[in-house]
């Protein structure tokens, strides 16, 4: 038995949603794994101090062998440890026949996540895995909206940065800001994808990442790629996600480009991921 999740990337919300406001989450390959098979009771492949092992160690995993596969290897930044969360959630409902219920499958998260600060995971990147589709989120109500990228001049990718911020110890350390402009510019990507405006969603994501830069939540060295990136013809936004902003950088950009960049891109990046 094999379940499976895609990697995670914020398009907006990360630290709005921490707050109580709300997140856009996208779903990619890679796919992460979950591999189980009756027989031995074993855990292979996620860290002791990690949600998913806690939730693993209150729960009834007999004579069940389990072992989770890690895509990007460990190098993190795409929600490995809410994947990890998410798929022994799943392995979880089908042993004991349950239905899926998110306010339940959030307080577990939520309460197995908890830091010494004011700020404790939202779980919209574990609630997107668990349904491996695009989603908004909104983390006061647990509404959660499957969104499909229909923009028919527009494309994205994401390329993987050296660098890696801790979240959970990020998070730690964060005191609570008013996410008002944060939680403005989500909207309007949610409003964006609901009537496939293009120019709307361009100019969000980017406010959401000049809000985040002025905040001094982005990392330096991301902000100098981002403002390089821009001056690339075909371009039309680009933002650092995750804590700080420093796992990943998403572009948007025209579609029609997408050959053309790619070969600019792998030129000047390391490790770039180009996913539809």
């Amino acid at each position: 038995m094999k379940f499976s999740a895609g990697s995670k990337t914020f398009l907006a919300g990360e630290y709005s949603v921490v707050f109580g406001g709300s997140a856009i989450v996208l779903i990619t390959p890679p796919l992460f794994e979950l591999h189980v098979a009756h027989g031995e009771t074993s855990l292979r492949g996620i860290d002791q101090a990690s949600p998913a092992h806690m939730f693993y160690r209150a729960h009834d995993f007999r004579n069940i062998s389990v072992e989770f596969f890690d895509p990007h290897k460990g190098a993190g930044g795409f929600g490995a440890s809410s994947a990890q969360f998410a798929l022994l959630y799943q392995l979880y409902l089908r042993l004991t026949s349950a239905q899926f219920d998110i306010d339940s499958f959030l307080k577990e998260y939520r309460g197995l996540s908890k830091t010494n600060s004011g700020a404790i995971p939202s779980g919209a990147d574990g609630v997107a895995q668990y349904f491996n589709h695009n989603i908004f989120f909104d983390a006061k109500t647990n509404i959660v909206e499957k969104l499909n990228w229909t923009f028919p001049s527009l494309d994205f990718a994401i390329l993987k940065t050296p660098y890696k911020v801790a979240t959970h110890s990020h998070l730690r350390d964060i005191k609570f800001f008013d996410i008002a402009n944060l939680q403005k510019q989500v909207l309007n990507v949610r409003k964006s994808f609901q009537h496939n405006d293009e120019e709307l969603l361009v100019q969000s994501v980017q406010n959401f990442f000049d809000i985040l830069k002025e905040r001094d939540l982005v990392i330096a060295p991301n902000i100098a790629t981002i403002d390089k990136l821009l001056k690339i013809d075909g371009i039309k936004a680009a933002k650092g996600c995750g804590a700080l902003g420093a796992d990943a950088i998403l572009i948007i950009f025209e579609k029609q480009k997408r050959n053309e960049l790619r070969h600019i891109l792998q030129r000047h990046c390391d490790a770039f991921v180009l996913w539809p």
